[in-house]
């Protein structure tokens, strides 16, 4: 289906190449016969899926548990530039003994801008969309007891998306290791045969050092991957880099960028995007204010005290979502929190929420005049949470790092799981933002941001 998908974007990506070309009027047109063009168009589907092979791109599904199509845009673009380099140097081969023009630098370039689009785009939604329905999830057992493996289970139960089958867990020493228990870890070989596991997953120390080692020497084999959670994992982040000494791996944490020069990127970005994003949406934030007005009594937005960066104070702007007076009411629906830690949420229906404030929430809309706080330098596009004053101030210790940064819109939490994820958890995310910061990782979290707000996960 991969292949299927980056050969449809592909000929979409040239087609919209020619077009733009011929559009232009100052490049010369095509002038190869049929024949040739018809050979051309034969071997380059056989010759894009080579490069595309080389490079990997068709083996993240198999290895990886969670596969993103934007963790692929390097790769991508290194495979696209090459072979748009072999097609024009085979052009001005073309050109140069047959007069025959095919493919010019001009063109190369606007290939290369389209495929990279294109291309992303269309894997991403074969992952999401498609091969989550026709595929067989992977049978996964959890060898491992106590925290670590709860925290496993909840996090492969949260994402369907990775198509993992939870089957069971092996070590049964710790009476709050979740069920079912399939067996002891000597017994992981007969378990992987008997059950058909295709995944294994190492959530903790299971004995002695070399009865690990073990362990996950009987469990490599060709049609078995095994995960190991690493030790001290709550620090480790995707751009942690393996590192080798004398054959031993080491994990390289990534220096901290919060310097000068990256602080005026990131503000810099801010301010173009939220001034573009408030002056293309300024009609539609209008059209919801006016409906707010109409729905119940009030003001259209509502402003509320938040910590900002280092500790500062500043009011968040959101479209009103609940009755005026609701939170002189919340005395009365403590009951209903549905959150732990200091914060206060209601999955189910909040009597104080109205019926277009419902709306507005399960789709985020009413995070949008929040871009008039990124424009004035209060918030980001990315960061932190901006948590109520009261509840940022039972932040304590290590955890109050979430404060060296701007809150933003969005952030690592809000693209893994929102309000679904414990607000323990919560504040670890927020941490590794903070100390592995970088403009490519806010990119990529603004990308995930636009699938999480159209599935509604964990809004609320």
């Amino acid at each position: 289906m991969l292949i299927g998908g980056d050969l449809i974007a592909l000929v979409a990506a040239y087609a919209l190449t020619y077009a733009l070309a011929d559009h232009m009027g100052a490049l010369p047109p095509v002038s190869a016969p049929g024949w040739f063009l018809i050979l051309l168009i034969a071997t380059a589907a056989p010759v894009w899926l080579a490069v595309l092979t080389a490079y990997h791109l068709y083996e993240n599904d198999n290895l990886r548990i969670s596969v993103s199509s934007f963790d692929e845009v390097r790769d991508l673009f290194h495979a696209m530039l090459a072979g748009s380099l072999a097609y024009l140097i085979l052009s001005q081969g073309v050109h140069y003994f047959f007069g025959w023009w095919v493919y010019t630098a001009v063109e190369a370039v606007l290939f290369l801008s389209a495929a990279l689009v294109l291309v992303p785009i269309v894997r991403g939604s074969i992952r999401s969309w498609v091969l989550p329905h026709v595929m067989k999830p992977r049978r996964a057992l959890v060898v491992g007891s106590g925290p670590e493996a709860r925290l496993v289970q909840r996090k492969i139960e949260a994402h369907p998306e990775y198509g993992l089958q939870l089957v069971g867990f092996l070590d049964g020493d710790d009476p709050e290791t979740p069920g079912p228990i399939l067996g002891r870890p000597a017994d992981v070989a007969e378990i992987i045969d008997d059950y058909e596991i295709d995944r294994v997953l190492l959530a903790s120390s299971v004995g002695s050092h070399e009865e690990t080692l073990d362990l996950v020497r009987a469990v490599r084999r060709p049609d078995v991957h095994v995960s190991i959670v690493p030790r001290f994992f709550e620090i480790f982040t995707s751009h942690s880099t393996l590192d080798d000494i004398e054959g031993m791996p080491v994990v390289t944490l990534p220096p901290m960028r919060l310097g000068r020069s990256a602080r005026v990127l990131k503000r810099s970005t801010d301010v173009l995007v939220s001034g573009l994003a408030l002056f293309f949406l300024g009609p539609f934030l209008g059209v919801i204010a006016l409906l707010i007005r109409l729905d119940s009594k009030g003001s259209a937005l509502y402003w509320q005290p938040r910590r900002g960066r280092l500790g500062s104070t500043f009011r968040i702007a959101k479209f009103r979502t609940m009755y005026v007076g609701a939170e002189q009411r919340r005395s009365e629906v403590l009951h209903m929190n549905e959150v732990d830690g200091p914060l206060f949420k209601i999955k189910g229906k909040d009597p104080r929420v109205t019926r277009l404030g419902s709306f507005l929430r399960r789709t985020s809309l009413d995070e949008l005049p929040q871009l008039w706080n990124v424009f004035r330098g209060e918030m980001s596009l990315v960061g932190p949470r901006p948590f109520v004053v009261y509840e940022a101030d039972k932040i304590t210790g290590w955890a109050r790092r979430r404060l060296d940064m701007t809150p933003g819109i969005t952030g690592l939490w809000q693209v893994l799981g929102r309000n679904d994820i414990p607000f323990e958890e919560m504040t670890k995310l927020d941490y590794l933002y903070v100390t592995n910061w970088s403009i490519w990782w806010d990119f990529k979290i603004l990308c995930q941001t636009i699938p999480v707000v159209l599935g509604k996960r964990g809004a609320y």
